[in-house]
């Protein structure tokens, strides 16, 4: 087998309001969906202006943003300042597209793109759902009326800001029950989905708006589901993917250019391996024991990109270190032709799990085949002293993950702890000794440390 060639749109996902970059904001969030924003206005700025640096430093391809017009985080003009300040370090933001649900263009606030403005002027253009009734969030993705504003709204948005390309979403798994939205249904055929229906009508027209920029821009979409193809209604049941022989009708409808965002989330073995496991080998066969995940399997899409929730609120996992996940995600994902893996970038890399995770997507989107050694010499030895506390680092973390007895490594941690010379890298490597000394011999009286 051919070895899989290097990923190279990755790229983080945010939402404005839990992006904790700035850590002595009073409005802190490190949860929920659709949220206020709660912290200072000039903070918007400032978490997106480190995570841009974070992105710059290390040749994470972008971020998105849910969020990036908001009023009040300074409305325009601050999602200018957010936008402008990544391009000219070379990073691409990618605001979020509610085009049917998920606030529009603009987030939030009386702006002529924000969803709950149009949907008041135009009450009739609402979503409706299986029993006939109407949404007050969300909206019909035939209606004509709907149609132009999503068209307006996303030339607007590529026309005002310095973006490196858009999101789209349509609201998870949203299906319209309005006569037309049936009719439209109907005549895909039984083997589609309604919710990809619903995509492919609320995805489509601003797509065909963007078709001028897909040259430059990364213009992706998400499908909120995996490519798994499964027998009819066990899809449903999982959101691993579509019904085995009907690839959703978008395949083929949406522009050739465009990215599909496939969730990988109940793709990936939900058991990640232990890390020793990848320690010496990049591709051992324990990760293809997966029947969510069959060998050989390829995406439907011409480009596509795959996108993981380990790692966040939605996974219960903000704060954990997901090294297997995204190496067995990266690995998968290039042998399946994807071309880039996305993880949350909401957590601020002072904390080390996250530091680490971060690492591990630059170094594994381009070389997926590599193991966690190869990985400790080129990401881990240039902060932490060369490549033998590279591996000293590494093979103690894998081996306490895998559960081992790892007491003998207590006596050279504690001698990596005293405060040294910091290398070129901002990072403080006793920091880092500090946090792997204390996760093997916890308890520890002050908790697990992780930030820096």
């Amino acid at each position: 087998m051919p070895e899989p060639t290097a990923l190279t749109r990755d790229y983080l996902w945010t939402w404005d309001h839990s992006t904790n970059w700035v850590l002595d904001d009073p409005g802190l969030q490190t949860w929920g969906c659709n949220n206020s924003y709660t912290k200072r206005a000039r903070t918007y700025v400032k978490d997106y202006r480190r995570l841009t640096d974070m992105c710059a430093a290390n040749g994470i391809g972008g971020y998105l943003i849910y969020g990036f017009v908001r009023k009040s985080h300074g409305g325009i003009e601050a999602a200018k300042e957010v936008a402008h300040y990544a391009a000219s370090k070379g990073v691409r933001v990618m605001p979020g597209l509610g085009t049917t649900e998920y606030g529009g263009v603009c987030y939030e606030g009386d702006f002529e793109f924000n969803l709950g403005t149009f949907l008041k002027g135009h009450p009739d253009c609402a979503h409706v759902d299986a029993e006939g009734r109407k949404s007050p969030c969300g909206l019909c993705p035939t209606h004509p009326d709907v149609i132009k504003w999503m068209r307006d709204g996303a030339q607007w948005l590529m026309e005002n800001f310095e973006i490196g390309g858009v999101n789209l979403e349509n609201g998870d798994f949203l299906t319209c029950y309005c006569p037309r939205c049936r009719e439209m249904t109907e005549k895909l055929g039984a083997g589609e989905l309604g919710y990809f229906a619903g995509q492919l009508e609320g995805y489509r027209h601003s797509l065909d708006a963007l078709k001028a920029y897909f040259k430059d821009k990364w213009i992706t979409y998400a499908t909120y589901s995996g490519f798994t193809q499964l027998p009819a209604g066990k899809e449903v049941e999982t959101g691993l993917g579509f019904t085995e022989g009907h690839p959703p009708a978008f395949v083929e409808a949406f522009p050739e250019e465009s990215i599909a965002q496939w969730t990988l989330t109940p793709m990936v073995l939900q058991e990640p391996l232990p890390l020793k496991a990848y320690l010496e080998c990049g591709a051992p066969e324990a990760v293809y024991d997966n029947p969510n995940w069959p060998r050989g399997l390829k995406v439907p899409t011409a480009h596509s990109v795959g996108f993981v929730h380990q790692g966040s609120q939605w996974t219960g996992t903000r704060y954990s270190l997901i090294l297997s996940t995204i190496k067995e995600a990266c690995l998968r994902g290039a042998e399946a032709g994807l071309e880039g893996v996305v993880i949350h970038g909401e957590v601020t890399d002072r904390y080390v799990p996250w530091w680490l995770n971060y690492q591990a997507l630059v170094h594994f989107s381009a070389h997926p085949t590599d193991d966690m050694r190869s990985f400790a010499n080129a990401r881990l030895a240039p902060v932490l002293g060369g490549e033998d506390a590279a591996q000293l680092f590494m093979e103690t973390l894998a081996r306490w993950d895998a559960g081992e007895d790892v007491k003998d490594r207590i006596a050279p941690l504690e001698e990596r702890i005293t405060p040294r010379p910091r290398p070129k890298s901002k990072l403080g490597a006793a920091n880092i000794w500090f946090w792997l000394f204390h996760l093997i011999c916890r308890p520890c009286p002050r908790g697990l440390p992780g930030f820096f």
